[in-house]
């Protein structure tokens, strides 16, 4: 197939539509060689008729088979009735014989927010179960599921990202188009690729770009897509249809780590003692080179707990490594911190392994950030290390995590995320959200625990911690309860 895909036309603003660049496209697209065009979101600015009449009339222009989906705009002034009349429904599933197109609207009335409530996703997972033999499937939707670089404060990613990004993971899908964003970004995560357009014909682009579109070729063995730039700038992205999921020779074992976060040290009941000691035990069983403390390290940033979680942590008798979240910095914590664990920004190095810790809460605020300054060095020092494997940790999430209301992404996650990736970092460590989860997003595996010996925590595994081990040829991730012992897997990934 040969895909044409656009979004964020905004028609009918005479601030900021550029109907000549619609027209240029609409050319293109007539004039090529298209199996089909998805366009996914904000046809109009407002939602007003009268711009559903000027997206409609360049719409008709297309003679290409057409599938669209509302945005956010689309949805303003009560504007979601004037699309169905207009342009079409809001949902649909599209049967192309070896291939389906699974059309969602995500928006919300008058919110930029964007969100599949139970109802559409329950339609989207029945869709996919019915359809799971189609050799080629592929979701629109307007809304990010993935945090976009470039783009300024990251703060509209849909609220169930990580349920949709579960979903579609587990289904199989090969390609998930999106725009909202006004900026083009391709991910590989685990053989789907995500694919954001920018703007086809708005004003509104971001950090000086222009307007563009995305041409996606699949077949057999391959998915390309090429995003096209109308300044003539084109960028390629190629990716294998399917990689290899059975692995049969690991090789030996370089190096063994435990990843967890929320241990919550306090003499509330919210830190689980018993759970606590059980799985100091079991650590111990297991022998690592390092552990990996993702933040939540106390309650509150108060004496008390700091106390405690000395008194804690004095049972555990391998190199630890610690970044804070919000909690352990608040009240006395962030002084707390610092002469209890030392630096906000802690590394280690074994052989040729290289950690590096990334401090990113804000005082008395749920909201992470790294920050231009503090990205910048991070890269500038992570480009110059020369260690065969290198990791990041931090507390805030990078990618959306499942059975959560997306909220603990940095603000400027999509930025990081881009260039951990572009940088070929081979493994970055989360610990917000409290749910395990474990994925690869281009050549990097991002690995998310649970709460180790919290009451809060959302695995039905019940509370754990993460054993991470790295071998010549594989990264083995499992989930291990902190009480029982038992392990999952949560993911194998080819080095």
């Amino acid at each position: 197939m040969k895909i044409f895909h656009f979004s964020d036309m905004h028609a009918g603003s005479k601030k900021h539509f550029r109907e000549e660049n619609m027209r240029h496209i609409t050319k293109e697209i007539n004039q090529g060689d298209y199996d089909l065009v998805i366009f996914s979101g904000d046809a109009t600015n407002e939602g007003q008729r009268h711009e559903y009449e000027k997206a409609s009339e360049m719409l008709d222009k297309i003679e290409v088979p057409l599938i669209c989906i509302p945005g956010n705009h689309d949805a303003r002034s009560g504007g979601i009735k004037l699309f169905e009349e207009y342009i079409g429904p809001q949902n649909g599933v599209h049967d192309l014989g070896e291939a389906v197109v699974i059309a969602v609207n995500s928006a919300v009335g008058d919110s930029n927010d964007g969100r599949v409530g139970r109802v559409k996703f329950n339609l989207l997972k029945e869709a996919l179960n019915e359809h799971s033999e189609k050799p080629v499937k592929i979701l629109a939707i307007h809304h990010h599921i993935l945090p976009i670089p470039m783009s300024g404060r990251e703060r509209n990613v849909l609220a169930n990202a990580g349920d949709l990004l579960d979903l579609i993971q587990k289904a199989d899908v090969d390609l998930v188009v999106s725009g909202h964003r006004h900026y083009p970004n391709v991910y590989d995560v685990d053989d789907t690729v995500f694919i954001n357009a920018g703007t086809a014909s708005s004003k509104k682009t971001r950090y000086g770009d222009v307007n563009s579109y995305c041409v996606i070729d699949i077949d057999e063995t391959k998915k390309k897509v090429t995003t096209k730039r109308l300044n003539g700038k084109n960028t390629v992205s190629n990716f294998p249809r399917k990689t290899k999921k059975v692995f049969s020779d690991f090789g030996s074992r370089e190096f063994r780590a435990i990843q967890m976060s929320n241990t919550f040290f306090s003499d509330s009941d919210s830190f689980l003692e018993r759970h606590w000691n059980q799985a100091v035990k079991t650590i111990d069983s297991l022998d690592p080179n390092l552990l990996v403390h993702c933040g939540g390290i106390v309650k509150e940033g108060l004496p008390g707990n700091y106390d405690n979680a000395i008194r804690q942590l004095n049972k555990i008798d391998y190199p630890m490594v610690f970044t804070p979240a919000a909690r352990d910095i608040n009240y006395m914590g962030y002084h707390l911190f610092n002469r209890h664990f030392g630096e906000l920004d802690q590394e280690f190095e074994q052989d040729e392994f290289f950690f590096q810790g990334l401090s990113t809460p804000q005082y008395d605020s749920s909201i992470g950030v790294m920050g231009d300054t503090e990205r910048e060095a991070l890269i500038q020092k992570m480009d110059d290390i020369s260690y065969d494997f290198r990791c990041v940790f931090l507390h805030h999430n990078i990618v959306p995590i499942p059975h959560s209301r997306e909220k603990g992404l940095l603000e400027d996650a999509g930025d990081l995320l881009r260039e951990l990736v572009d940088s070929d970092i081979d493994l970055a460590l989360t610990g917000t959200s409290y749910h395990p989860f474990a994925t690869r997003v281009d050549g990097m595996v991002v690995v998310n625990v649970n709460s180790i010996s919290s009451a809060y925590q959302r695995s039905r595994f019940g509370n754990s911690f993460n054993l991470i081990d790295i071998y010549q040829k594989s990264i083995v991730v499992s989930e291990v309860s902190s009480f029982w012992g038992k392990r999952r897997l949560l993911g194998i990934w080819e080095r």
